[in-house]
């Protein structure tokens, strides 16, 4: 609706409602008025202009109250008024208290009607009077109040009539500014949900992260790479960052959040990646600074390429390049050992020699470029190695920390002596990061998670313990089956995959060992990995 247009309207609902409001209220003070003329002075009932006017008061108020004033135009509600002025020179005549009742029809008009309306409800009081001066029964006294009070109330009038244009000007300019504000604020809608939406489009991961290390936006490749569900941030990432591949996840402080939130500044720097589904992942990570809002809080951009099919293209050619390597290098022996045999041989013609020197010469640089491209390669498996299931363990509660801390979980760390065993650290990291994920994840706020460690003499064990929703019997069994979900983590609207216990028990089992689930609904759940102790491997000689 344009701003005229509700300004007309505006304004015939206000004459509409005037109506009844003014007219009421003159209606009830001439009625209590006229109570009280009848006890203190009952003869004036006696006087035809006072008790007409009396009677056309009463009736103006209940034909004012009775009609439709919005069904009218404007003017129409104007007779209302001008009858009432009309009404009360007819009392004002009978005694000239009544005169100061104008007031009422007065300001009624210099409201909602211009300077002419005022003038001619001014010019009805006055014709009202004129009776009394023509027989003589006004004296130059009550004449000059008269006058006086109908000077007042001119005056008042215009007052009135100016605030009153003031006011619907105002209110006329507040609701233009109001509608520019209602469009300005929508085009600011839709171009953030434009941005937004470029944003979710682009395909390389970008996340917004504060000072304090919270991530504040993530587009859909950024949460799609972390295994973030939805848009909740809050969750835990299943996810874990290394700094090389088959090497050691990397510390809480050392993450590309924890880097970015530091200060940190870098350009397609080399991170890898173990995803929710067990993938290695090649990243290049560039962090650059950035204002997150108008205050001055710092804050930065992380911007994540995945070039894992790069890399691993990269690979599989470094791996043919090795496979061909490996297989021109055995003949090239052969033709190098014979060219020596024919140029030792003291019978060979000269022309015959030179030809087997180039021979030789032309097979020794190609047995150097083969060399080169064998040293290029790279053993794609690291050796079995012994290390801390305990510091394994500390140091994933220390990771998680932060997102326990958000969700009001308390961690409580129960750990033991060194817990020594052999295999493959960054894999059994994963195994404990899943873990302790999960029980974060499932656990309600001020909600606890106990991560505890024992040994004996044969075995090293991990419990993770906590306090959360639990898992049905029915559903127990499956809990290892590939993209198996409890109904329990289905109800409550918790992301997940189901995929990270099959490859959690994978782990374990080749690494010898065995990982128990143990749970009841609605009150917890309890996860024991029990590993060979080191010792006990190398003595019974096994090979990972």
């Amino acid at each position: 609706m344009s701003v005229d247009r509700w300004a007309e309207r505006s304004l015939v609902g206000s004459i509409a409602r005037s109506v009844w409001q003014w007219q009421l209220i003159l209606t009830l003070s001439v009625v209590v008025m006229g109570a009280v003329v009848a006890v203190l002075d009952p003869h004036l009932f006696g006087s035809v202009p006072f008790l007409t006017g009396l009677l056309l008061i009463v009736a103006i108020g209940l034909a004012a109250i009775g009609l439709d004033w919005t069904r009218h135009p404007t003017r129409v509600a104007l007779t209302v008024p001008l009858l009432d002025t009309a009404a009360i020179g007819l009392l004002a005549a009978s005694t000239q208290s009544f005169s100061f009742l104008w007031c009422f029809p007065v300001a009624w008009i210099a409201t909602y009607y211009g300077t002419p309306a005022l003038v001619s409800a001014l010019g009805i009081a006055l014709a009202t009077q004129v009776p009394q001066w023509w027989n003589g029964g006004r004296t130059v006294e009550t004449t000059l109040t008269l006058l006086i009070i109908i000077v007042s109330l001119g005056f008042l009038g215009v007052t009135i009539s100016i605030g009153t244009r003031r006011t619907r000007a105002l209110r006329h300019l507040m609701r233009r500014q109001s509608q520019q504000l209602d469009r300005a604020i929508q085009r600011i809608v839709a171009e953030g949900h434009r941005a937004d939406a470029l944003f979710d489009a682009v395909g390389v991961a970008l996340a917004r992260v504060d000072e304090d290390g919270q991530l504040l936006a993530a587009n859909a490749a950024y949460r799609a790479l972390y295994s973030y569900p939805g848009d909740d941030l809050t969750h835990p990432s299943s996810a874990v960052e290394y700094a090389d591949y088959l090497g050691d996840a990397l510390s809480p402080d050392q993450t590309s959040v924890a880097r970015a939130a530091a200060g940190a500044r870098v350009t397609n720097e080399r991170m890898w990646l173990y995803d929710a589904e067990g993938e290695w992942r090649a990243l290049s990570l560039s962090i650059r600074e950035r204002n997150i809002d108008a205050g001055g809080a710092r804050g930065a951009i992380i911007e994540i390429v995945d070039d894992s099919d790069s890399v691993r293209q990269q690979a599989e050619s470094r791996s043919q390049a090795s496979a061909v390597s490996h297989e021109l290098r055995n003949p090239l022996t052969a033709i190098l050992g014979h060219a020596d045999l024919l140029l030792d041989d003291d019978t060979l013609d000269p022309a015959a020699k030179e030809h087997a020197t180039v021979i030789e010469n032309a097979a020794e640089r190609m047995l150097v470029l083969i060399r080169g491209l064998l040293g290029n390669t790279q053993p794609s498996d690291r050796a079995p190695r012994d290390f801390d299931l305990g510091s394994v363990a500390a140091s994933a509660v220390a990771a998680f920390s932060p997102t326990a801390a958000a969700k009001n979980v308390t961690v409580v760390k129960e750990m033991g002596a060194s817990l020594p065993v052999s295999g493959d650290g960054f894999r059994m990291r994963q195994v404990v990061d899943n873990l302790i994920s999960n029980a974060i994840k499932y656990t309600p706020r001020g909600g606890t998670v106990v991560v505890s460690t024992s040994s004996t003499a044969d075995t090293a064990e991990l419990r993770i313990a906590d306090t959360g929703i639990g898992i049905g019997s029915d559903d127990l069994a499956r809990i290892f089956d590939p993209y198996f979900r409890a109904q329990s983590a289905t109800d409550g609207h918790v992301g997940g995959t189901g995929l990270g216990m099959g490859i959690a028990r994978e782990i374990v089992r080749r690494h010898h060992g065995d990982i128990t689930v143990t749970s009841t609904l609605g009150q917890g759940t309890t996860v024991t990995v029990t590993l060979p102790a080191a010792s006990t491997l190398e003595g019974e000689g096994r090979d990972r």
